[in-house]
């Protein structure tokens, strides 16, 4: 029914969609999710015709959009935006009616039938209370509810909502997404449908498509794209996946009060000796046989400041120029230094979730203003945390250690001081203690 091929969606020298891919079948329930600005409205709007794709092609029943009038694609398709406002005091029912507008003439009204089926809709909504009220007066909630009556009253092939749970009480984000999931299931009607809560897409999505900054991070089936290690990369929270009635759940450590993993600290000023100490450990470890994951950063110090810095796969002992100093302040990245894009490159590999597994230890040095503000290697710390009795050293500076404890929920974590003369000891303690 519907297919986009490679969609982008640029403002000025903006990209809002990179490379955006993925098919929807009658009677199939997509749900897509992701952080606050990952262009979830922007793709919705590529999808019903309001933006033109910047590259890329959206196909709806293998006709182009961009070859089909807004009254054609209007007669297959029917968006609910977040919210509407309108400037005449239209009833509820009025705006429901309109739903019909897509398929008269120009100068033809709606039909008595139209009214009739206008309302049961509202009736199946258990919405019917409304139909007289002033549409400008009523809730958001309610205001949620007419906008979807007329959107099914508009068109049962192709539903786009955009938020639609937004205002809406406990009862009626599942009263809208029962009903909407009903014409899955019933009139083969084809469903996208933002969403906030991962939860809610657990329920009701037949496929899922994520989200990150204008990309997809993973599309296909619920259950192979609903992972705990996905959702803590989406929103940069490590989660946990439990059952209620056989049915997968996901919330926040924190919440659960619990955590799968363990989080030690080594802190302490540039030049204090945090990488040497992680070095000597992981020569240590090597000796031992006790596998380590993760990235160290050695550098060359001027001056008493780090000049320059390589970057090394600890798994796999690749290393390159990561970054050098510059001396002047990028507000973007609120640090001083430039970065390759081969060092970059190395550090998702050696931080990558997939390759981390129960029990593993994995050091990340170092966390710094770049992570915290979800920049550099930020998007791969709270998916490596859902690793279930996973261990991890962190590198972080005095003055930033409440801040990252806080950021990523943190509760009490060990803390080391690299002038420790204890250290060697402590760091191989702790990493021994799922070794033996």
């Amino acid at each position: 029914m519907l297919s986009v091929n490679d969609i982008s969606y640029s403002v000025g020298d903006k990209c809002l969609l990179d490379g955006v891919s993925f098919d929807l079948k009658a009677g199939e329930f997509l749900v897509v999710l992701g952080a606050n600005g990952a262009g979830k409205t922007t793709l919705m709007n590529c999808l019903c015709g309001l933006n033109a794709p910047s590259k890329g092609v959206v196909s709806l029943n293998e006709r182009p959009l961009n070859s089909m009038s807004r009254a054609e694609i209007a007669q297959q398709m029917a968006l609910v935006p977040q919210q509407q406002e309108t400037a005449f005091a239209f009833t509820a029912l009025e705006m429901v009616v309109m739903g019909r507008t897509p398929f008269l003439s120009t100068f033809e009204s709606p039909s008595d039938q139209d009214v009739e089926d206008a309302k049961k809709v509202l009736q199946q909504l258990d919405a019917s209370a409304l139909a007289q009220r002033d549409y400008n007066r009523l809730s958001g909630g309610e205001r949620q509810l007419v906008l979807l009556a007329r959107a099914l009253f508009q068109s049962e092939r192709l539903l786009l909502l955009d938020e639609p749970t937004n205002h809406l009480d406990f009862r009626n984000r599942f009263q809208i997404l029962s009903q909407v999931k009903r014409s899955c299931i019933e009139s083969n009607t084809a469903i996208i449908a933002i969403l906030h809560d991962p939860n809610l897409a657990q329920l009701y999505a037949d496929k899922v498509l994520l989200l990150e900054h204008g990309k997809v991070l993973d599309y296909g089936d619920r259950s192979s794209v609903m992972t705990s290690k996905n959702i803590s990369r989406l929103y940069g929270l490590a989660t946990t996946c439990y059952q209620v009635a056989e049915q997968d759940f996901f919330m926040p450590q924190n919440v659960l009060g619990l955590s799968l993993s363990k989080v030690l600290i080594v802190t302490g000023e540039s030049g204090s000796g945090k990488t040497t100490a992680l070095a000597e450990l992981i020569a240590n470890c090597q000796q031992q046989g006790i596998p380590l994951k993760g990235m160290l950063c050695p550098g060359v110090m001027k001056d008493g400041r780090r000049f320059s810095s390589d970057l090394v796969d600890i798994a796999t002992n690749e290393r390159c120029l990561f970054g050098q100093r510059t001396g002047e302040l990028d507000p973007k990245t609120g640090t001083r230094f430039s970065f390759t894009n081969e060092g970059l490159s190395l550090g998702m590999q050696a931080l990558d979730h997939n390759k981390v597994l129960p029990g593993d230890v994995c050091i990340v040095d170092e966390i710094g203003p770049m992570e915290l503000s979800g920049q550099g290697f930020g998007r791969q710390i709270a998916p490596l945390m859902a690793v279930a009795n996973s261990r991890h050293i962190w590198v972080v500076r005095p003055s930033l250690i409440e801040q990252v404890s806080r950021h990523w929920s943190l509760t009490n974590p060990e803390i080391i001081e690299a002038d420790d003369p204890d250290i060697a000891t402590k760091l191989m303690q702790f990493v021994s203690v799922n070794h033996g």
